[in-house]
């Protein structure tokens, strides 16, 4: 008996598909596209601040190191030149003469001040070592005849009150000595000059400066074009920049009520006339600087009309000493900072 076997066919029903509708569609365009617009303006916004950030710590930088290198070098001014103050100028052959102040500050009206700061850098000797006619001591053509030239070396540059001209330091020896060889015997400083000086029976003081190139004589400006605080050396002064993004510089001395007087009783600005017979009133210099950002923004930037360079000063009465120094920002899409400080003239003041 065979058996069959059958089978049946049995047909599963397929589940129907389904996608998104164009509605559906639109809807989670239009919510991804609010989402990114969200996060597009976080991210602007962020960058904004950023930006603006980063300017205004660049703008704080360069305030900051402007008055850090104006000051290291004011806090030297007067060094090795107090005992010049007898000359009204100082004669270099066939440069530039010289001022014997310590601090020269040039007017610049409402626009930026330069200021010219001198001192000198003695490694070798005194400043102000004494020249006197006492014993026979004079100054003749080709030396200078001094008490003791204890501190000098060949090839300091010296300045004597009587002559008041610059010149070089070359013996005592037998002809020329090596330059740097200490003068430790003898009275007699021979020098050299362009031209001879002329001789002179006259009591005074011999400045020693130093070697050749200690002689520090710099002036401080701000360039318009770059808008960057510059520095020249003596004799031309050509502009280096030192400092970018400085649009402004304001300087005023510090006056005491006398030649012997070491607190400040009023703040001037460089249009008063300051000369070696005046010059010992002038112990302090104050010093504001405006730096600027280096980016132009698109949008206005919110930020004083006016802004304060140099503050009013008063006394401890209460009576104004100096009048306060201000600075309209010509263009708003620029972030301004303003920067002051006060410099005691210490060199000056220990002169006293």
């Amino acid at each position: 008996m065979s058996t069959q076997l059958s089978t049946r066919r049995v047909d599963t029903p397929m589940r129907r598909q389904r996608g998104f509708n164009l509605i559906e569609l639109l809807i989670g365009l239009t919510i991804s596209l609010m989402g990114l617009a969200a996060v597009s303006q976080v991210m602007m916004t962020f960058s904004k601040k950023r930006a603006a950030i980063t300017q205004t710590l660049a703008t704080q930088d360069n305030g900051v190191m402007a008055l850090y290198r104006l000051e290291r070098d004011l806090a030297q001014a007067g060094y090795g030149f107090m005992t010049l103050q007898g000359c009204s100028s100082i004669g270099n052959g066939t440069n530039p003469t010289l001022s014997p102040l310590p601090v020269s500050i040039g007017d610049g009206g409402t626009g930026a001040d330069s200021i010219t700061v001198q001192y000198a850098n003695s490694a070798s000797g005194i400043p102000g070592t004494e020249l006197s006619i006492s014993g026979g001591y004079t100054m003749t053509t080709s030396q200078y005849n001094v008490r003791s030239n204890v501190g000098f070396a060949v090839g300091d540059r010296v300045v004597a009150t009587n002559a008041c001209a610059l010149s070089t330091v070359n013996g005592p020896c037998a002809g020329l000595c090596p330059t740097g060889t200490l003068l430790t015997s003898g009275v007699i400083i021979s020098y050299t000059y362009p031209s001879a000086l002329a001789a002179s029976a006259n009591a005074g003081y011999l400045a020693n400066l130093g070697p050749d190139g200690s002689l520090i004589s710099r002036r401080y400006q701000v360039d318009t074009a770059t808008s960057a605080l510059t520095v020249g050396e003596y004799p031309a002064f050509t502009a280096n920049n030192l400092v970018d993004d400085i649009v402004l510089l304001k300087a005023e001395y510090g006056l005491a009520a006398s030649s012997t007087g070491v607190v400040v009783t009023s703040w001037v600005n460089g249009t008063t006339a300051i000369s070696n017979t005046n010059s010992n009133r002038v112990i302090a210099v104050r010093v504001g600087v405006v730096a600027r950002s280096s980016l132009r923004e698109n949008e206005v930037i919110d930020q004083p009309a006016s802004i304060t360079v140099l503050p009013a000063v008063t006394d401890s009465g209460g009576t104004q000493i100096g009048a306060a120094v201000t600075y309209a920002p010509p263009d708003t899409r620029y972030r301004y900072r303003a920067y002051s400080t006060v410099i005691p003239l210490r060199n000056v003041i220990w002169t006293r």
